[in-house]
């Protein structure tokens, strides 16, 4: 009995390394972040951006979260949650197409308790 839970730990043991060593999605996607209690990460690909906010607490993150993208022609806000991000959760924006007149760049916010946080601002 003690040498098949040996055989089975080592088992469980090289399937997560194996797992943890598998690339994701996100693996090949450049993300730049900042914030400390939710990490706002912003990416592009063309003219798309795509904000991902990680909650790095165990409190739930209450706010609006969006994207703007500006140009020549002002600035367009698009809020893609109003609501919560439970505590050690992520919520990642659907790829934002800037529309034309609007394509210098983009950069992702959060609204939370009155004050607004930003990602980093990117250039297409």
């Amino acid at each position: 009995m003690k040498k098949i839970t040996h055989l089975t730990l080592a088992a469980l043991t090289t399937l997560s390394l194996v797992g943890l060593a598998a690339p994701s999605a996100d693996a090949a996607t450049k993300w730049s972040c900042s914030g400390k209690l939710t990490a706002r990460c912003i990416t592009k690909s063309g003219t798309k951006a795509k904000v991902k906010f990680s909650n790095t607490t165990s409190r739930s993150a209450k706010g609006m979260f969006g994207i703007t993208c500006y140009g020549p022609d002002g600035q367009n806000a698009k809020v893609y949650k109003d609501g919560t991000i439970p505590g050690y959760d992520t919520f990642t924006t659907p790829w934002r197409q800037c529309p034309k007149g609007l394509r210098t760049g983009a950069y992702g916010w959060q609204m939370s308790n009155g004050k607004v946080y930003y990602t980093e601002s990117l250039t297409f």
